[in-house]
């Protein structure tokens, strides 16, 4: 998937700052940048999402490209991606799968 660490790192500082962005848009600015091994940083959280992506999806949940959008770009995407995901758990669930 990455290349090397340095590029599995730079994706998780990436996506750490598109957490913070999200965390401070909802008007909680106690969530720190931190560091990976800091409970509850958006460090942590990041490194904890990709972990996840690695063992249960086939890809990361974000592009490298999708990564260095503007930062609103990237909350909408997201924010997209989400209501996606909504709509299809609740069209299954009608569905009876």
């Amino acid at each position: 998937m990455f290349k090397d660490e340095d590029e599995r790192l730079l994706w998780i500082r990436l996506n750490a700052e598109r957490i913070e962005y999200g965390s401070k848009r909802a008007g909680n600015n106690d969530m720190p940048m931190g560091k990976i091994g800091i409970a509850y940083s958006c460090m942590q959280v990041s490194s904890n999402q990709l972990e996840y992506d690695e063992i249960y999806c086939d890809k990361p949940r974000f592009s490298f490209e999708e990564l260095v959008l503007p930062h609103e770009e990237l909350f909408k995407l997201s924010k997209e991606r989400a209501r996606q995901d909504i709509r299809k758990i609740f069209y299954n669930f009608l569905k009876g799968d």
